[in-house]
């Protein structure tokens, strides 16, 4: 097993330098407004001397007014908290120009609104979000999202084998499946710009099981459902985290409440399909009754409700572990009644992308800065 995740998280640092490097050009190309979503883009601050940073500019949404806003993670448009209202939003990042960490190739698209804070200090977190104003004329009005299109305003919530897309900077559009909800997770990889070294809980989030969902620069970009021919996909979540074998996101519902708004298109509240199972809701319950316990067990990164990995489909409490060589003999195998499983992660880190350049100019040799080992 040790041997296979070694082979995971090299096979994963591969696939994140070179997308860290080249992108795909539709996600990272300049665009002539009004811009799609799922584009590449940095708040014009996120850059020192050292790096630059570019993530995901990844929805538009709008307040009770119907003021329009584009809709990303706190790291990537507010800086981590170090941001003010009023900051700039450019289309593409940073990482895209030429030379890298100019502002060559790039149009001011929004400006910084709100964000909600992040708390370093050990209390839990629920979202990783920020919006930023629309300029006017600047942003595709409907909300289209490259390789998407336009997204419903009826929200899903995150459900254990729904499947699931995303556009993003880094790896385009791709595809997978929930593989657990109500994940408790530690990330690492805030702070500024290709330095960040400030690490915060999250509770309540939802983990996908893929090498390949997403990638460094991918942070900020809209999960949604894989919708049947002819209708638009709904939004689940907003991605901001992974490690070499998964994808982290905030379930959307989360982010609305948090920061005032709802997808454009929705005249009232935004309507949510929410399913059930009685059975996940009684694991879960137990799940966080432990949930601190759980999540300081030795080696272990992370928790959260899953399916059995018999394939028997009953719920179980599933452990995130950093690596293959976490000893796992002394962990509980059930909790009140509750099957416990685990499942090799490796850590959980931001999804920014970051490039050696800033402000000096230096050569153009990209370095993630994202997941450990990079996804």
């Amino acid at each position: 097993m040790k041997k296979s995740f070694s082979q995971l998280a090299a096979k994963w640092f591969v696939l994140v330098f070179w997308g860290a490097t080249l992108g795909f050009a539709g996600n990272t190309a300049q665009q002539t407004p009004p811009i799609k979503l799922g584009t590449s883009g940095s708040n014009v601050k996120d850059i020192n001397n050292s790096f630059c940073c570019t993530g995901t500019l990844g929805s538009v949404v709008k307040d009770a007014s119907g003021n329009q806003y584009i809709l990303s993670a706190n790291h990537i448009l507010a800086r981590s908290n170090a941001a003010k209202a009023g900051e700039t939003i450019m289309q593409r990042g940073y990482v895209d120009t030429a030379p890298v960490c100019s502002k060559n190739g790039t149009i001011n698209v929004a400006n910084l609104t709100k964000f909600v804070t992040l708390n370093f200090a050990g209390g839990n977190n629920v979202v990783d979000a920020a919006i930023a104003k629309v300029i006017s004329g600047q942003v595709s009005p409907t909300g289209s999202i490259l390789e998407i299109g336009t997204v419903s305003a009826t929200i899903v919530n995150p459900s254990v084998g729904l499947a699931v897309e995303k556009s993003g900077r880094t790896t385009a559009k791709t595809t997978g499946k929930i593989g657990s909800t109500n994940v408790t997770v530690t990330v690492s990889g805030y702070g500024p710009c290709g330095m960040g070294t400030k690490t915060a809980i999250f509770v309540k989030q939802f983990l996908i099981n893929s090498q390949t969902f997403s990638g460094a620069g991918d942070s900020g970009s809209l999960i949604v459902t894989q919708p049947p021919s002819g209708t638009k996909p709904k939004p689940v979540g907003l991605l901001f985290a992974g490690s070499p074998s998964t994808t982290v996101g905030n379930p959307i519902n989360s982010v609305l409440t948090a920061l005032g708004i709802k997808f454009v298109g929705s005249n009232a509240e935004a309507p949510m399909e929410s399913p059930t199972d009685p059975e996940v809701e009684r694991v879960s319950q137990v799940k966080d009754r432990y949930d601190e316990y759980l999540l300081h067990l030795p080696g272990v990164v992370g928790h959260g409700v899953s399916l059995a990995q018999d394939g028997s489909g009953r719920p179980v409490i599933m452990l995130f572990l950093k690596d293959a060589r976490v000893p796992v003999e002394n962990f509980p195998t059930t909790v009140e009644g509750v099957p416990v499983e685990t499942q090799v992660t490796g850590g959980f880190r931001t999804t920014i992308n970051c490039s050696h350049g800033g402000r000096k100019m230096r050569p153009n040799r990209r370095v993630q800065n994202t997941r450990n080992p990079p996804m």
